[in-house]
C-alpha cells in the first residue's frame, strides 16, 4: 500500500471496523494488532463523545456523565461525523433523543434549546438595526420596507419546561422537575454583542417575527397581525413589536 491507501484503510478501520489495515500493522507478544488498532478507534470515539458533551453541557449535567456517555456513543454510531469541525457534531441530537426517549420530551427540548443557544453565540456578526436608522426612513417607504432577522435569532416552540431546567442548571441550582406544558410555548433566542439572550413570546409575536423572517416586509407583518387582532389595533401592535425587536438588536436591514 502507498501512503494514501494506508490512510484510507486506517480511516475505514476507525470509522467502520474494516480489517484491511491489520495486515500491515506490526504486532508484539505484549501488544497484538487488535489492541494497537483499538487504541486509535476507541480514542476517536472518546474524543467525539467529549466534543458532544462540550456542545451540550447542561444535558450532560442533567443526565450525569455516565448516562450521557452512553447516549453519546449511541448517537455517534447512528450519526457518524461528516464535517471537519466537531462544533457541528450533535446537530441531530434532539431528534435522536426524541427517537430513543419519546417518553421524556424534556431531553429533546433541552437538546434543541442548547443547540440554539450555541448557534446564537456562533452566528455571523452583523450590524443590527437601530432606532436612529429607522427614524431616517421616509414614511412612504414603510409598507415596502424589508427587514430581516439577525443571523443569531431563532424562534423555538417548547413543549416542556426545558428553558427553566436550562436556567437552573446554568446557575448550578436544583432544576425543577421535568414537566410537559399544557400547550407549546414560543421562545426567542438571539445574541446581543457576545451574550446569548432568550425570552418567552406570546403567540402573535412569534408568528409575526416568523412572518418577517420569511416574507420580509412591514406590510406583510401587519397583514399577519390581522389574524390575531382587530384591524384598528394592528398598527399600534406592529409598532410596539418592531420597537422591541430593534431595542433587543434582533433585526437587520435587508
Amino acid at each position: 500500500m502507498d501512503l494514501a491507501q494506508l490512510q484510507r484503510a486506517f480511516q475505514r478501520h476507525v470509522l467502520a471496523g474494516d480489517e484491511t489495515i491489520a495486515a500491515v500493522i506490526h504486532a508484539s507478544a505484549a501488544v497484538p494488532v487488535a489492541t494497537r488498532l483499538a487504541v486509535y478507534a476507541g480514542a476517536y470515539r472518546l474524543r467525539l463523545a467529549e466534543a458532544l458533551a462540550h456542545n451540550y453541557p447542561r444535558l450532560q449535567q442533567l443526565l450525569g456523565s455516565e448516562a450521557f456517555d452512553t447516549v453519546a456513543h449511541g448517537y455517534i454510531q447512528a450519526h457518524p461525523s461528516t464535517v471537519a469541525s466537531v462544533r457541528w457534531l450533535g446537530d441531530q441530537l434532539a431528534d435522536y433523543f426524541a427517537s430513543i426517549h419519546p417518553d421524556q420530551p424534556i431531553l429533546a427540548d433541552l437538546a434543541r434549546w442548547e443547540w440554539a443557544i450555541a448557534a446564537a453565540f456562533d452566528a455571523a456578526d452583523v450590524e443590527p438595526l437601530t432606532e436612529r436608522s429607522m427614524n431616517s426612513i421616509d414614511p412612504v417607504q414603510w409598507a415596502a420596507l424589508r427587514l430581516q432577522l439577525h443571523p443569531s435569532v431563532k424562534v423555538l416552540q417548547m413543549s416542556t419546561n426545558a428553558p427553566a431546567v436550562f436556567k437552573a442548571l446554568t446557575n448550578n441550582a436544583e432544576p425543577p422537575p421535568p414537566a410537559t406544558l399544557p400547550s407549546p410555548q414560543s421562545w426567542f433566542i438571539w445574541r446581543q454583542e457576545l451574550t446569548p439572550r432568550y425570552r418567552s413570546a406570546p403567540d402573535d409575536e412569534a408568528d409575526a417575527l416568523q412572518t418577517l423572517a420569511s416574507q420580509g416586509t412591514f406590510e406583510q407583518l401587519c397583514e399577519r397581525l390581522c389574524d390575531w387582532h382587530d384591524a384598528d389595533a394592528v398598527p399600534t401592535r406592529a409598532v410596539i413589536l418592531l420597537k422591541g425587536w430593534i431595542r433587543d438588536e434582533m433585526l437587520v436591514r435587508d
